[in-house]
């Protein structure tokens, strides 16, 4: 991994929450889980551009954000522009595996990200799986900071 101390986010994603407003929960968490599905599982990965890691998406990562916790308007848009999130995201620290985690996980990398909604800039915390076969996993957006 190469990491920089030096990098700063410069391009900022931008998403509305107009399309997300009109789904119920239910009926969000089923959209976004398609949208995941049909955008991100399928492209396979992004590289992240603070440490140089390729970050691949797969089914858990999904499930963990459309199912994982509460879904609110602001969470439901940044679906739309999770790639993006994860391509231009600062890496903030390393976090330890939990001992109810897979064998396989070793760590979770942890990012920052600045992401423009309904025109106003929201910070968004971004998690990354890592594991013993040196691959990096797209894990969960979490909450918008207040």
């Amino acid at each position: 991994m190469k990491y920089t101390k030096k990098y700063k986010q410069t391009i900022i994603p931008e998403v509305s929450t107009d399309y997300w407003e009109q789904f119920m929960p239910t009926m969000a968490r089923k959209k976004m889980f398609e949208f995941y599905n049909a955008h991100y599982f399928q492209k396979k990965r992004v590289i992240n551009q603070h440490l140089g890691i390729a970050v691949e998406f797969d089914a858990t990562g999904g499930r963990k954000t459309c199912f994982g916790s509460g879904v609110y308007p602001k969470k439901k848009c940044l679906i739309e522009v999770l790639d993006k999130m994860i391509r231009y995201a600062e890496y903030s620290n390393f976090g330890e595996r939990k001992p109810k985690d897979p064998a396989n996980v070793i760590g979770y990398l942890n990012f920052n990200v600045k992401v423009r909604i309904d025109g106003k800039i929201e910070y968004i915390h971004l998690i990354i799986r890592m594991t013993n076969n040196g691959k990096f996993h797209y894990s969960m957006e979490v909450n918008v900071w207040k």
